[in-house]
């Protein structure tokens, strides 16, 4: 017998940007080890009976009709009856960068309205006996954020390492788990109208071959510079997001002679949320909040404004702040004519701060060497998306961007300029 849900408002957005392009979120799992497809292929199965949104497809009801840009969308529900497999490719290519053409395909392509679960995964193999894999795994934003994502990716591997698990661990869920609406509390604010942010951009840039893709560039901080850094964090009064925040705008000054600029941050709600959730929850349970900042050459005083004013937001002011609604008139005046001149960017500036992923280097007989992290950024979104993740006492920093928007070469900069900063906090 099937379960059946409605859509909440933040997963309906996102479902609808999935199917424009956008957001679509990717990761990519580097595992050295001769690895079976029929073993992965067992691993998502098992996943599935771990976790109902992977067990479950969407299906679409009745017109809801808006007097805002989008006018019409279809009501979605998830549901688990009829729902197939995780599709599984296996891709042989003697291209050492075959799994990179996968990845950018991957990201700017939806996945297909239908009844198969919002996830689909690629296996990389230069041949059927190479000794370096590449599992591609492309989802809709609806049904993961970043935690969900770590989780999927541990679980994965835990089970590479030990399909015993198909008999050893017993589903932790068995109902589809509530849009995180549901345990909200009331809106924030005390009904006192908040006024409206506008998104501050970086200088439009003239790139050289400008390509409609998404690409991300990976920086990496050891474990003793990132023990260093987090001693300093906390000396200094503020957060490790704060930190990172705070690298990146002094960059953009410094690279760009800028005295402020707007942050999106994407937000956890599982700990405001009223809703007894499990541990291990899968699902998506995010927002992403807009913060203004000013900079100055002060590494520690702005990284404690971007944490300061991000905690007040979310105390006072989180509805207005946030992003992840459909958009209202204040967004259409304000943002559409300066998006569409500046090669559809947003703010300057997007950070995601994971947290602890919990990853380790060895599971078996395999070795994960590495995890490359995205989301979809060339439809529309900011000039650099940052994604951070702690993974066994270090810092994974993936960098996203769009290429028609801005050049390797000057993300690249922005990004060593960050690190160097970050590196020498301490």
């Amino acid at each position: 017998m099937g379960e059946a849900r409605p859509l909440g408002e933040r997963e309906q957005l996102l479902n609808h940007l999935h199917a424009r392009g956008g957001l679509i979120t990717m990761q990519v799992l580097h595992v050295r080890g001769r690895l079976d497809p029929a073993l992965v292929k067992r691993a998502l199965a098992w996943l599935q009976t771990q976790h109902p949104i992977l067990r479950a497809h969407i299906r679409y009801g009745k017109i809801v009709w808006r007097r805002l840009p989008p006018f019409a969308y279809r009501q979605s529900w998830f549901d688990t009856e009829g729902t197939t497999e995780i599709p599984l490719k296996v891709l042989d290519d003697t291209a050492p960068d075959a799994w990179r053409k996968v990845f950018a395909s991957g990201i700017r392509t939806p996945i297909p309205k239908g009844n198969h679960p919002r996830q689909r995964i690629t296996l990389v193999r230069q041949s059927p006996d190479a000794d370096l894999n590449h599992i591609v795994i492309c989802a809709d934003h609806a049904t993961l954020d970043a935690q969900s994502a770590n989780m999927l990716a541990r679980q994965l591997l835990e089970f590479l390492a030990d399909p015993a698990m198909e008999q050893l661990k017993p589903p932790l869920h068995t109902a589809l788990p509530p849009p995180v609406e549901a345990g909200l509390p009331n809106k924030s604010g005390g009904g006192k109208k908040t006024a409206y942010t506008l998104a501050i951009r970086l200088p439009k840039q003239t790139v050289p071959d400008p390509k409609k893709e998404t690409r991300v560039l990976e920086r990496h901080l050891r474990p003793i510079t990132t023990a260093t850094l987090e001693d300093a964090v906390k000396a200094n009064r503020t957060t490790l997001h704060g930190a990172i925040t705070a690298a990146f705008l002094l960059a953009m000054r410094e690279r760009y002679g800028l005295d402020a600029m707007t942050v999106l941050t994407t937000v956890d709600l599982r700990r405001l949320s009223e809703l007894a959730l499990p541990d291990e929850t899968y699902g998506c349970y995010v927002d992403i909040l807009r913060t203004k900042h000013p900079i100055t050459d002060d590494f520690w005083a702005t990284a404690r404004d971007a944490s300061f004013k991000l905690i007040a937001a979310l105390a006072k002011d989180r509805e207005s702040a946030s992003i992840m609604k459909f958009p209202g008139w204040e967004a259409y005046r304000n943002e559409v004519g300066p998006t569409i001149r500046n090669n559809r960017r947003m703010d300057g500036l997007a950070v995601t701060t994971a947290g602890e992923s919990g990853l380790q280097t060895s599971y078996g007989a395999y070795t994960l060497e590495d995890v490359t992290r995205a989301v979809s950024l060339d439809m529309f979104g900011p000039s650099l998306f940052v994604i951070a993740n702690e993974r066994l006492g270090g810092l994974d920093l993936s960098v996203g961007y769009a290429a028609i928007a801005m050049s390797e070469d000057e993300v690249a900069w922005l990004t060593d300029n960050a690190v160097d900063r970050l590196e020498s906090a301490g």
